[in-house]
């Protein structure tokens, strides 16, 4: 979205992906506790400022930021950027295998709850807006910004903490999936996903890849009873984690010295 040698406003991003996402969140608990968001209704209203609000909040700055510093003309030279990448092949395969690499460390670290497979498919267009457009500001600004200040290593686990604090006000918010997670498992989790993303859009340059991949991730946690996230991480975990983390840094620093050698 930038150019490599230019400054990323790497402030102002974070400033408007928190007050939007917090001022929405704070508008959803006030409501809640003065009881003037209640029932079906209620909850409704709940997923959708949840989702459409404080979920959008990044995709939001990121636009802002880009329309303000002359990057895009409107939503469809932004919408261009989202699903431009490179090898359309090559990018469905990549993302094949990093959608498998997620369900098989949810068979390692949590429990499958039975429901039928096809409910896995069916729920992802629900995830793209309950979490996976996030990845508009994560993975299509803010990782990439810091990977050119910091080492991927530090920019992971930089954009996790970050990513994991922003979550915060939703533990404030009545029946949200967070609601009743253990908050260090969760930054665990955040750390790790970072890796991740951020190694998928190293190699497809493609936010939209990461937008469904975030998406398959949510799915996932409602699939599979989250012992990984519900607990404090055991040794076990942190371990597989660990494991993650390396094989997903050196996934990225072949990618990125393939691309040195290459320009």
């Amino acid at each position: 979205m930038w150019k490599d040698t230019e400054k990323k406003p790497i402030g102002i991003y974070l400033l408007l992906t928190f007050a939007i996402a917090w001022i929405s969140e704070a508008i959803l608990i006030v409501g809640e506790r003065t009881s003037l968001i209640t029932g079906t209704a209620g909850f409704i209203l709940s997923y959708v400022v949840i989702g459409f609000g404080a979920g959008f909040a990044p995709a939001y700055a990121t636009y802002i930021i880009l329309r303000r510093y002359k990057k895009i003309d409107g939503f469809k030279s932004f919408a261009t950027l989202i699903f431009k990448g490179n090898s359309v092949r090559n990018t469905i395969i990549v993302t094949v295998l990093f959608f498998a690499s997620q369900l098989l460390v949810n068979l390692i670290t949590n429990t499958y709850t039975g429901e039928a497979l096809y409910m896995f498919i069916l729920y992802i267009p629900l995830m793209v807006i309950g979490g996976g457009i996030e990845e508009v500001g994560w993975r299509g600004f803010l990782q990439p910004a810091l990977e050119e200040k910091y080492h991927f290593t530090i920019s992971g686990i930089i954009v996790g903490v970050i990513w994991a604090v922003w979550h915060l006000p939703l533990w404030l918010v009545q029946n949200s999936s967070q609601s009743s997670t253990n908050f260090i498992s969760f930054l665990c989790y955040c750390i790790v996903f970072s890796f991740v993303l951020g190694t998928l859009y190293k190699l497809t340059k493609n936010v939209f890849m990461c937008v469904l991949l975030h998406a398959w991730g949510n799915v996932l946690g409602s699939m599979f009873i989250g012992d990984a996230v519900y607990n404090p991480p055991s040794f076990f975990l942190l371990f597989v984690y660990l494991i993650e983390i390396v094989i997903f840094v050196i996934i990225f620093s072949i990618a990125d010295r393939k691309k040195k050698i290459l320009s």
